[in-house]
């Protein structure tokens, strides 16, 4: 199956296809969202501009997601404020890069969401002590008390989850909470992060007895029960 590129500038098209394709994969490029929406049940992946012709990004992800099409999609866009790249993922995009954006960073993305997609459905519950966390509905809750989690502080609290009793590096929770684009804090100055944390740590472990959340100073954070 092909990586589906709905991108309707054709410079930007084919500099994605050339990159793609000295990448492994194959391409196959559409320039308007209502055939995007067509094809893409069809395909691997999608790769697509926000600002499509025909139907805008956000309402072809809308209908991909409600027509139940779980196709790996990331927008790529030059709108890159945070407030766009919620949207975008809160529509139903997988994952979302920031233009001008490298082709090794977009390969390594798809062979990412690839490979998660193709791995057998995840439980709808995970447990960790008295701490429940459902993806499907987005939801965390401790001790039956529902956690009222920011986009940040949940994108946060899931790479934790998806990997407990480890330790998350700083580099990975950066792009958890801002991804890889220009507006990303440097991390030579943790305020930002530390901040993230602060505010994460109080509605998860403030309220209870057992900390679930522990720094490794120096190297990151993870999400155990001790």
């Amino acid at each position: 199956m092909a990586i589906l590129i709905a991108e309707p500038d054709d410079t930007e098209a084919q500099r994605i296809i050339a990159g793609l394709t000295a990448n492994g994969f194959t391409c196959e490029r559409i320039e308007n969202g209502h055939l995007a929406l067509a094809r893409a049940a069809a395909s691997e992946a999608l790769v697509a501009e926000i600002a499509l012709p025909g139907l805008p990004g956000l309402e072809l992800a809308q209908q991909l997601r409600e027509a139940g099409i779980t196709t790996p999609l990331i927008f790529v866009s030059a709108l890159c404020t945070p407030e766009h790249r919620v949207r975008g993922l809160e529509a139903g995009a997988d994952d979302y890069l920031c233009k001008p954006f490298t082709l090794p960073e977009l390969a390594a993305r798809l062979r990412a969401l690839i490979r998660r997609s193709r791995m057998p459905s995840r439980p709808l519950r995970f447990l960790l002590g008295d701490l429940v966390w459902e993806p499907d509905r987005r939801q965390v809750s401790r001790a039956g008390e529902r956690l009222d989690l920011t986009t940040q502080e949940y994108a946060l609290l899931s790479v934790l989850l998806e990997r407990a009793g480890q330790v998350v590096s700083r580099e990975a929770i950066a792009l958890a909470l801002w991804g890889a684009g220009k507006d990303r804090p440097d991390l030579r100055s943790p305020n930002a992060m530390d901040a993230q944390v602060r505010r994460l740590r109080a509605k998860v472990d403030g309220p209870f007895a057992q900390p679930l959340l522990h720094t490794f100073r120096g190297q990151g954070l993870m999400i155990e029960v001790r």
